[in-house]
């Protein structure tokens, strides 16, 4: 596996997992300024799309995000579209 960094990014600890309760993915980083970092380049990217995801800070240096389309009740192709350009974030 490729793993793909952002600063103190550390871990890609799983792929995008889809379920019925939207995309997910996990992220490690060496300390909270980074992982804020990358959380404002996530911020961004989801006002230029107009959709948010869900995030969640636990054991200090580790980020989820979920996607989900609330209006849909699902996975869309925006929610698919966003995973991408949050990956591409990572280099």
């Amino acid at each position: 596996m490729n793993i793909k960094t952002f600063k103190g990014f550390v871990s890609d600890e799983s792929n995008w997992n889809e379920s019925v309760d939207g995309l997910t993915k996990e992220f490690t980083f060496n300390t909270q300024t980074e992982l804020a970092e990358f959380l404002v380049k996530v911020a961004k990217l989801a006002d230029e799309n107009d959709h948010h995801p869900d995030a969640e800070i636990y054991k200090a240096f580790k980020l989820r995000l979920r996607l989900f389309t609330h209006s849909e009740n699902g996975v869309t192709d925006l929610d698919r579209k966003l995973a991408k350009q949050i990956d591409s974030i990572l280099v």
